[in-house]
């Protein structure tokens, strides 16, 4: 049942707080996860489970590793010690952990940036462990393949062997394959700029598949329209976009520019600066859309993204 009661949850928080040394690591990974399923924020509680689990944090057995610092990630909240302590642990039992675990706890290393010596060991000890056991990928739900995909290129640990891997386990799926547009957004960008026969079958697929999933009640769905926008012109697989997938996804693009925020403006606007799309109309009617938009955000991109928009503008005489 997901009932959000606040008070309650604040009740318990209170409780629980005085007698959190008691707590077994088992509790304080569920009581910090429950939190975070109901999105409930009390940085005080997350702080002293954080502060009980260190000193007990060889009891945690992977799911509880994976949770506890899965529910600090999702409730944004940084806690570099608990994250460190975490991944020396995890990293001594690795081999016990299941394909959902491995990515809930690269996902939330990832998601929070956590860079230290242990946190970057995660990385290589995940990618060693499904270099080696084939069967954690092929045991993955979809979501998680997708995941562990996302999570090495968002930790700036982008490893060629294990995306192949990923792209032969997503191209054995084949149309069995379900991910919403969220899910593909990620994966594909994950691939962007990584170019083999199972990479060109993933591409292959979201073609077939991605506007399929587009859910238009979706208030999120720009982030993965200017992700999968992103991936596919400002990568290596532009030459592989049917031109009836690219008009499409211009088009949403176009008409959900409301939910734009900023990375969103870059990633789109970036992608759209190829030079074989000059001449195209979309790009005008694209750029057109977005100008007020890139005005708006301009100031918090960086000078060469800046630059190399505002050449496209100034190409398209609309500066």
């Amino acid at each position: 049942m997901d009932h959000h009661h606040p008070m309650l949850f604040d009740e318990v928080a209170k409780a629980a707080i005085p007698i959190i040394d008691t707590f077994k690591s088992q509790e304080l990974a569920n009581t910090v996860n429950a939190f975070a399923k109901m999105d409930h924020q009390h940085p005080m509680l997350f702080d002293e489970v954080a502060n009980a689990a260190i000193p007990i944090i060889d009891a945690f057995n992977s799911q509880g590793l994976a949770n506890t610092v899965n529910a600090f990630a999702k409730m944004d909240h940084h806690h570099p010690m608990l994250f460190d302590e975490v991944a020396k642990a995890a990293i001594s039992i690795i081999d016990t952990f299941k394909s959902q675990e491995l990515a809930n706890l690269v996902s939330a290393i990832a998601r929070t940036r956590q860079d230290s010596e242990s946190c970057r060991a995660v990385y290589s000890t995940i990618a060693d462990t499904v270099k080696a056991n084939h069967h954690c990928l092929n045991e993955a739900s979809d979501m998680d393949v997708s995941a562990i995909a996302y999570a090495f290129l968002k930790g700036g640990h982008v490893d060629d062997e294990l995306l192949e891997l990923i792209g032969i386990e997503v191209s054995c799926r084949g149309a069995e394959l379900s991910l919403g547009t969220r899910q593909w957004g990620h994966l594909v960008k994950a691939f962007k700029n990584y170019k083999s026969p199972a990479a060109d079958k993933v591409f292959d697929l979201l073609f077939c598949s991605f506007l399929e999933q587009v859910d238009k009640s979706d208030e999120r769905l720009l982030e993965s329209i200017a992700d999968v926008y992103n991936a596919i012109l400002a990568g290596e697989h532009f030459n592989d976009v049917p031109s009836d997938f690219l008009t499409k996804l211009t088009e949403l693009a176009m008409e959900y520019s409301s939910q734009a925020r900023m990375e969103d403006v870059r990633d789109i606007l970036i992608g759209a600066t190829r030079v074989e799309m000059r001449g195209d109309p979309l790009q005008r009617d694209l750029y057109t859309t977005y100008r007020p938009l890139f005005e708006r955000y301009r100031k918090d991109m960086s000078p060469r993204v800046r630059d190399s928009i505002n050449e496209t503008f100034e190409y398209l005489g609309l500066r």
